[in-house]
């Protein structure tokens, strides 16, 4: 991989990357993850972090993003590029969405230059500077490199196993998520039991005064018994179709679905 993106072997860089923009602006945005996060005592608007790191091959690009409680990758197949060999490159996440949101367009073509990252259609070029790096870059590499070992072993991430496989559908899990979301606090819980094909998310409001919780039919019997919480927006995550949730009692999750993946830190009563 190139990871110094000013220059390719000693040539000056000038990559260019055909994308679809609906595409890559729903990547964008489930790797920003921008929502309510709990906080001591209420919850507030945030991001993981507003710096993309985004990883271009042949035929793919890979967008990732992380911080110290949670990371995510996103890839786009089926790319048209001019590269010959992995090559990374960063971006202010706020500043690209600023101007996607207003482009109409099928398609986009990304060009990677020394010093910027120019994003065109066939009305419109919008520059913007590439960043010299991201400040979680431990994480991004962890994430990037992750995967879900053998078959019929436990999930691993680090040294920490992962008992329980869930397998939801991606628009269910959203749906509960949001309708937790309405308590306010941005603090989810999710329970399972070996053998049982019904997965409840919860959340209750700081006074605990309120609670509310929505069960789910998963595709699958969980692999094990599970109680885990947490405290991040995966509704804008979860895409339709099949998701793999991976977990243990207060441990990290996964959550895997098609070309994306996500570990979140799980949230803790002291």
């Amino acid at each position: 991989m190139v990871w110094d993106s000013r220059t390719t072997r000693g040539k000056t860089m000038n990559i260019i990357c055909t994308v679809n923009l609906n595409d890559f602006k729903d990547a964008v945005e489930a790797i920003w993850l921008k929502g309510k996060y709990k906080s001591s005592t209420t919850s507030k608007v945030d991001v993981i972090s507003n710096t993309a790191v985004g990883i271009l091959s042949k035929t793919s690009m890979q967008l990732l993003n992380g911080n110290d409680k949670c990371g995510i990758s996103v890839t786009l197949d089926g790319l048209r590029t001019n590269v010959d060999e992995d090559t990374l490159f960063i971006f202010d996440i706020e500043k690209a969405n600023k101007y996607l949101k207003n482009l109409k367009s099928e398609n986009i073509n990304i060009k990677i230059t020394d010093a910027n990252i120019l994003i065109q259609t066939t009305e419109t070029s919008v520059r913007l500077p590439k960043l010299v790096e991201h400040p979680n870059m431990a994480l991004i590499s962890r994430i990037r490199d992750f995967d879900l070992g053998e078959d019929g072993k436990p999930v691993m991430f680090g040294k920490t196993p992962l008992p329980c496989k869930l397998f939801v559908e991606g628009k269910d899990l959203a749906s509960a998520i949001k309708y937790c979301n309405l308590v306010g606090t941005a603090s989810f819980k999710i329970d399972a039991t070996f053998g049982k094909d019904t997965l409840k998310v919860s959340s209750e409001n700081f006074h605990q005064t309120e609670m509310v919780d929505r069960t789910i039919t998963m595709l699958a019997p969980a692999t094990a018994d599970l109680t885990v919480a947490f405290s991040a927006p995966i509704d804008k995550f979860c895409t339709d179709g099949p998701m793999y949730i991976y977990s243990d009692d207060d441990k990290p999750i996964i959550l895997w679905g098609n070309n994306r993946k996500m570990v979140i830190a799980p949230y803790l009563q002291r």
